[in-house]
């Protein structure tokens, strides 16, 4: 076990701090866009 233990909530802090100021990637509101596709896509067949 490490020396600094996030629990979930620290965790998705730590994650959400990353996605923000990170270069690149992919911003929160284009992976949900991505995500809807899929699902439309799965719901049509």
């Amino acid at each position: 076990m490490g020396k600094y233990q996030l629990d979930d909530k620290g965790r998705a802090l730590v994650t959400r701090y990353h996605e923000k100021y990170s270069k690149g990637g992919f911003k929160k509101t284009d992976k949900i866009a991505q995500l809807r596709e899929q699902f439309l896509k799965k719901q049509g067949k």
